[in-house]
């Protein structure tokens, strides 16, 4: 009977054990290599790469995008769009609140902050965040994407106050904003980061440490800024206040500052690592390594580089001389480069919710014509008073064979006026080269760093930063401002295109191969998906097998 008794007892304990075991699920963290610190995580003045990532996971936009990059519901359950197209109507969730976090006592001063804190997102904090981006105070680098609201532009230079932005809160949850011209872009700005929410009371008491450290982030997404220790550290935690339809199922994700690539590869293959960013030489090297799956951005097109500036070089039709007797689409594609570019603005861009590059098409290069071109560089000499140039190209090792058929067979159409070589540089000393203007023509890159075409494009005006070429031309930056300042989706493409052909005619920059950035998720990681720009990974409904 005794036996009996134990017998059944520990049946029951096994029964509750299994049970309370059912009835709690283990936590489910990830961790995820950075190369660097995000220095900041201020939406409206976030740069890199690595704050951006955090940005999307720890704030929510009015709207934001699905694994299919569709635009889905964010903050804002419903929008409209007056018949004009000038006008956004946007509905707040009443339930969308901020994360309140105890360490925050040190900027209100009293114990009971949490009890007077407002912590509802409103949509007078998506006016504040888009007002504080136009404010010159501000010095966002992204507000020009936001010039099509109504006196953005004026507003940024500071030639009318920030108080006639186009973006009205008219109650707690109904926000309008009115644009100066039409865009169809719109609502694809308003994911990104510069459009994010900013409480004014909490953003007020940082006193200018807004976004450098855990107690000084407000954060209204899926997850929440619980850590950040300075070249070690940085931790996302589920957000209690998160009440979106979308179910937060990874609990906490661990960001380990790991400069040293050989070592992410070690943890990768060991498992340590959730995910990390790879490159190409990386993920060869992971080739053999099973359990290794990829997210992939098609977000970078390489091409030959002609630098504008250089004595032989800024004459024009030298440079299409030596592109009609380049056979482009026969050069060998390397084994890291996914196919033939269309283009040179990437895959990965954007134009409204499909791909620039399936709407716009593929763009034509300088057709092979030994002719036209022993006529163009014979007029290009006679231009610079010469009877015969020398050309370098400089390289990295993937492009050198491909590079030293190039120019055989310029020396073969341009006999003794041309002398060309190859020169084959360090990955390091390639780029230093090229960033410095130490080039005459390279096989260099552009890549992709948000998804917009029009971004990709403006790269290549006289004033631009991203501007490696050299390239000055009034026509061409008449032209990327007039697409700027368009209202018309079929005429912002039709001119993105001519844009694009401009380039290649001019023999700015000759596209070759498309490149993607890649992901790598160790074997058991499921539902992770990136960001259009390839800029965030969205954790929220990742999980471990």
């Amino acid at each position: 009977m005794f036996k009996k008794i134990i017998s059944a007892l520990l049946i029951i304990a096994a029964v509750m054990l299994s049970l309370s075991a059912c009835g709690k699920k283990d936590p489910v963290t990830m961790v995820m290599s950075f190369g660097k610190d995000p220095l900041c995580l201020d939406p409206q003045i976030v740069e890199t790469d690595e704050g951006k990532l955090i940005v999307s996971n720890c704030f929510e936009g009015l709207v934001c995008f699905d694994s299919e990059k569709k635009i889905v519901p964010g903050v804002a359950e419903s929008w409209e769009i007056s018949s004009d197209g000038f006008t956004y109507t946007f509905h707040l969730r009443k339930d969308a609140k901020w994360q309140v976090l105890k360490s925050y006592k040190k900027l209100f001063g009293t114990e009971d902050f949490e009890k007077t804190f407002d912590n509802r997102v409103t949509a007078y904090d998506f006016e504040f965040g888009l007002k504080r981006a136009l404010n010159p105070v501000t010095q966002c680098n992204e507000a020009e994407k936001y010039f099509c609201i109504e006196n953005a532009m004026k507003v940024n230079s500071g030639e009318m106050p920030v108080s006639s932005l186009g973006v009205k809160a008219v109650d707690d949850t109904t926000l309008v904003i009115t644009l100066e011209r039409k865009n169809p872009d719109f609502l694809r700005l308003l994911t990104l980061a510069p459009a994010m929410p900013c409480k004014e009371t909490f953003f007020n008491e940082t006193h200018a440490k807004y976004g450098l450290g855990v107690e000084y982030t407000l954060c209204n997404g899926p997850y929440y800024l619980s850590r950040w220790v300075e070249d070690n550290t940085l931790v996302m935690r589920k957000s209690d206040n998160y009440k979106r339809d979308n179910k937060v199922t990874v609990d906490a994700v661990y960001f380990n500052i790991n400069k040293d690539e050989s070592s992410v590869l070690t943890k990768l293959k060991q498992q340590s690592y959730a995910c990390a960013f790879v490159s190409d030489s990386a993920r060869a090297e992971l080739a053999d390594t099973k359990g290794i799956n990829y997210l992939r951005c098609e977000n970078t097109v390489s091409g030959l580089c002609f630098n504008c500036n250089d004595t032989v070089l800024q004459n024009a039709d030298l440079r299409r001389a030596l592109v009609a007797v380049t056979k482009l689409d026969k050069i060998e594609k390397p084994e890291e480069a996914v196919s033939p570019a269309n283009g040179i603005v990437p895959e990965s861009c954007l134009f409204g919710e499909e791909t620039y590059r399936a709407a716009a098409g593929k763009i034509p290069g300088i057709a092979y014509n030994e002719a036209a071109a022993q006529a163009l560089w014979l007029k290009g000499l006679t231009e610079l008073e010469e009877t015969s140039v020398e050309i370098k190209i400089i390289c990295t090792s993937d492009y050198t064979a491909q590079m030293q058929n190039a120019i055989q067979n310029w020396q073969k159409v341009f006999s003794t006026s041309i002398v060309a070589k190859v020169e084959t540089l360090s990955d390091e000393k390639f780029s230093s080269a090229v960033k410095n203007g130490n080039y005459m023509i390279a096989v260099g890159s552009i890549s992709d760093s948000t998804a917009s075409a029009i971004d990709t494009l403006k790269g290549f005006t006289t004033e631009s930063r991203a501007n490696i070429f050299g390239y000055t031309s009034e026509a061409y930056d008449k032209l990327i401002e007039q697409i700027i300042n368009e209202d018309a989706g079929d005429k912002i493409l039709a001119d993105c295109k001519a844009a694009e052909q401009m380039l290649i005619n001019d023999a700015v920059f000759c596209p070759l191969h498309t490149y993607s950035e890649y992901l790598a998720t160790a074997e058991d990681v499921t539902g992770l998906f990136m960001t259009p720009d390839f800029k965030g990974i969205v954790f929220m409904n990742g999980g471990m097998k």
